[in-house]
C-alpha cells in the first residue's frame, strides 16, 4: 500500500470518530456531552481494569478519565441548577 493510501485510511479513521460522536449527539440532544463523557469514563476505566495501559486519546491515563469525569460533573451540576447553559 502506498503512503497516500495509508494517510487516507488514517484520515478516514478520524472522520469515523467524528461520525460516531455526531451520531451520538443527534441521539442524545443537549445531553450529548454528558452521555459521551460518562461513556468515556466507563469504557476507559474498564479498559484500564482489563490491563490496557496505552490509550489513543490525546490525554494519557489517568488524565483522560479525570478530565471526562470533571466534564460530566460540570454538566450534572449545570443541569441540577437549571442553567440554560448546558453544552
Amino acid at each position: 500500500m502506498n503512503d497516500k493510501m495509508e494517510r487516507g485510511r488514517e484520515v478516514e479513521g478520524w472522520a469515523f470518530t467524528f461520525c460516531k460522536a455526531a451520531f451520538f449527539a443527534i441521539l442524545c440532544g443537549k445531553y450529548a456531552v454528558l452521555v459521551l463523557s460518562l461513556a468515556a469514563v466507563v469504557l476507559y476505566s474498564a479498559a484500564y481494569i482489563m490491563g490496557v495501559r496505552e490509550w489513543r486519546c490525546w490525554a494519557k491515563p489517568p488524565w483522560t478519565v479525570i478530565f471526562f469525569a470533571a466534564v460530566a460533573a460540570v454538566q450534572i451540576v449545570l443541569m441540577l441548577r437549571g442553567s440554560s447553559f448546558v453544552i
